[in-house]
């Protein structure tokens, strides 16, 4: 995605904010999803006990599911990455 100017004008309309405060909110934004997307690629285990361990006793997490955490964690990590890539 692309943010062409007429983009970020109207961003900067509907919030009231300047554009050095929505782009600011960009960065952070995309900074936060490669956080979470690295989490979820180094420690899907935490994700899963997030969503399901905790609702359930005794019960360890299907290696397929872990990879698709990864896998899921991959396309985080990517865009967060091409966020910061079109902010600037």
């Amino acid at each position: 995605m692309v943010f062409t100017n007429d983009a970020l004008s109207i961003m900067v309309l509907a919030t009231g904010n300047s554009v050095e405060e929505v782009l600011g909110g960009l960065i952070f934004f995309s900074i936060l999803l490669i956080a979470v997307g690295l989490t979820s690629v180094f420690y899907p285990r935490l994700f899963w006990y997030l969503r399901i361990g905790r609702k359930v006793k005794d019960v360890e997490p299907s290696p397929i599911y872990l990879w698709v955490l990864r896998f899921g964690g991959l396309l985080v990590i990517t865009l967060g990455i091409f966020m910061i890539y079109y902010t600037f």
